[in-house]
C-alpha cells in the first residue's frame, strides 16, 4: 500500500480542492496543514498556513482587510508589489503543526502544499523528511516546479505522485479514494 501520496499539477487545477473534497469525512484521523489563499478587497494578496483541526471549517480562501493583520502568512504581496516569503512561519508554525499531528497519533499527515519557500526552512524540511520515513501516511500537494527540496521528494521510492495535468481526473479521484480507504483499514498510528 502507498504510504506517501502527493498531487501535483498547474496552478489552480484543483489539487487542494480534490483533497479537501475527499478527506472531509475523515478529518478526525488527519492532522497537518493546508495553505489558504488570502484576498484583500477581492485581490489575491498572499497565502496563509492553516492547521487542519478536528471539525474545523476547512476553507481554501479567506477575505481580509489587510494581509498585515493575518497570522501565519507564508507568502504575501509586499508594498512594492513583490512577493515576500515568511520562512519563519514554516520553521516555527509549520514544524510545530507537523510534529503535533504526528505525536497526536493522526493516521494521515496533510502537507498542502510543499513548494519553493520550504527549501530555505531547514527545520521544516527535516520534519517533512522524518514524516515521509515514519510509520504514518502522508497526503499532500507538490508544487509543479523544480527545486532541490521538491526534486528530492519526487525522487524517493516510497511516494506516489498523481499529476492532475496528465492523469484522467476520475482515475485520480479513484486513486485518492483507494489511498484513504487503505488508511481507514490500517491499524491506527499511535504515538500519544
Amino acid at each position: 500500500m502507498i504510504r506517501n501520496l502527493f498531487l501535483t499539477g498547474r496552478i489552480k487545477c484543483g489539487k487542494s480542492t480534490l483533497i479537501k473534497q475527499e478527506i472531509t469525512p475523515f478529518l478526525d484521523d488527519i492532522g497537518g496543514y493546508y495553505v489558504q489563499r488570502v484576498f484583500c478587497s477581492g485581490k489575491h494578496c498572499g497565502f496563509k498556513m492553516v492547521e487542519l483541526l478536528d471539525q474545523e471549517i476547512y476553507s481554501l480562501e479567506k477575505e481580509t482587510d489587510s494581509i498585515y493583520e493575518e497570522k501565519d502568512i507564508v507568502v504575501y504581496l509586499g508594498d512594492q508589489g513583490h512577493r515576500e516569503a515568511c520562512i519563519k512561519t514554516f520553521e516555527e508554525k509549520g514544524a510545530e503543526i507537523l510534529e503535533r499531528a504526528y505525536t497526536g497519533g493522526k493516521k494521515v499527515i496533510l502537507m498542502d502544499e510543499l513548494g519553493r519557500v520550504e527549501q530555505f526552512a531547514p527545520r521544516f524540511r527535516s520534519m517533512v523528511n522524518m514524516l515521509l520515513d515514519a510509520p504514518v501516511y502522508v497526503l499532500g500537494v507538490l508544487k509543479k516546479e523544480e527545486n532541490p527540496f521538491l526534486d528530492g521528494i519526487r525522487k524517493r521510492d516510497d511516494i506516489f505522485v498523481i499529476d492532475l495535468d496528465t492523469w484522467d481526473y476520475q482515475k485520480a479521484v479513484k486513486e485518492l479514494r483507494s489511498f484513504l480507504a487503505g488508511v481507514q483499514a490500517s491499524k491506527t498510528h499511535t504515538i500519544r
